[in-house]
């Protein structure tokens, strides 16, 4: 499949849940009838390649009645056939539009006046390889750990090999055990940061022409019911507005990718220079051991015996991220007649490690202003 690139790099809308609206002809439909010990309940549930409908009209032991609906559409597909690109307000009411006229079609007469978001998904894809997105995906995890998962939970490690790898990197919005099981929950917040070329590949068998990444957010029910009443608006379908939804998105964001992850690279720093001093302590113990026992005749056994190799301690002990944070170290800790040495072996060893751009490309790209 050809990605058309065009219609990348923006923040839009992709799966929207509706409640809070009417089928008009309820009465008329083929409904299942579920009798239990405190309510009656009439239930009717359409499911398409476009949409999935769910009504309820419920009477209570007490003679209440109420009503329950869901209406679960993802615009994109419905335009596209699949979800690679999103779509802006304009755009999902009218693929909401198309539905409503597809189910009238269909015997079904839907009021969506009085609808409401129940839950809504917004993303940005962008063309980003995930194997170069691969140890800032870590630092994102690492700074998140009390609420971020992949298949496993991430741990408290400061050794990139010790920390869980995943495509998906997913983070709850709250901290505790229901963000380390991520259990559905339509009243909060999660972030989504995946390889979408992968997931089509998996889920569907397309192969992309281009390797795509993904950034999601999904807002629950009343996050975003809170959200959007800082601007004035309801949770109404008609008060979408696609610079409040981008406002949205990138505030929602902006902790757990931009404020978490940066103070934790200070952290990173901070550990590896502490294992660079370590590392520079035990060897010049070492050398005086060397120098005391060759004053007494004595040979000089494997343990006192010179180790070389700083940088390749560090990055099997530490965390070295980017090879900036190397410099850094040389440039703070190691004499002037020796500097130069160092910078050398990191120019020709180290500039791979080019993680903190990396980094800040993926902010300009997700935080676009």
């Amino acid at each position: 499949m050809i990605i058309d690139r065009s219609k990348l790099y923006k923040i839009g809308i992709d799966r929207v849940v509706i409640n809070n609206f009417k089928i008009l002809n309820f009465d008329k439909l083929d409904k299942k009838h579920i009798n239990s010990k405190s309510e009656l309940i009439e239930r009717f549930e359409e499911k398409n390649d476009f949409a999935i409908l769910n009504y309820s009209v419920a009477i209570n032991e007490i003679g209440e009645l109420y009503t329950t609906a869901s209406l679960d559409i993802n615009p994109n597909k419905i335009r596209d056939n699949h979800n690679v690109y999103n779509s802006n307000v304009f755009e999902f009411h009218s693929e909401l539009n198309k539905v409503v006229k597809l189910f009238k079609e269909n015997g079904i007469e839907l009021d969506l006046s009085e609808a409401r978001i129940k839950q809504i998904e917004i993303n940005i894809t962008f063309l980003k390889k995930y194997e170069n997105l691969k140890e800032v995906l870590l630092l994102i995890g690492r700074a998140n750990s009390d609420k971020a998962i992949g298949i496993y939970s991430f741990t408290t490690s400061d050794i990139p090999r010790e920390i869980v790898k995943d495509r998906t990197l997913y983070i709850n919005g709250s901290k505790g055990d229901m963000a380390k099981t991520f259990e559905k929950d339509i009243l909060r917040k999660k972030i989504i940061l995946y390889d979408k070329t992968f997931e089509v590949l998996t889920k569907t068998g397309v192969e992309l022409k281009d390797e795509l990444f993904r950034a999601e957010l999904h807002l629950g029910r009343d996050y975003y019911r809170e959200q959007i009443s800082n601007y004035g608006l309801t949770n109404s379908i008609f008060d979408l507005k696609d610079e409040i939804l981008k406002d949205i998105f990138i505030k929602s964001l902006e902790k757990e990718l931009k404020v978490e992850p940066l103070k934790y690279l200070e952290v990173i720093k901070k550990k590896l220079k502490l294992k660079f001093l370590n590392f520079k302590r035990n060897e010049n113990v070492k050398k005086q051991e060397r120098i005391k026992l060759k004053s007494l005749g004595k040979e000089i056994p494997e343990l006192y015996r010179e180790t070389r190799g700083v940088f390749e301690y560090l990055d099997k002990e530490a965390w070295i991220f980017d090879y900036s944070f190397l410099q850094e170290l040389v440039l703070e800790k190691i004499d002037s007649k020796s500097r130069q040495k160092y910078l050398k072996q990191i120019e020709n060893k180290y500039l791979d490690k080019n993680n903190k751009e990396v980094y800040e490309e993926l902010l300009k790209t997700v935080f676009p202003r």
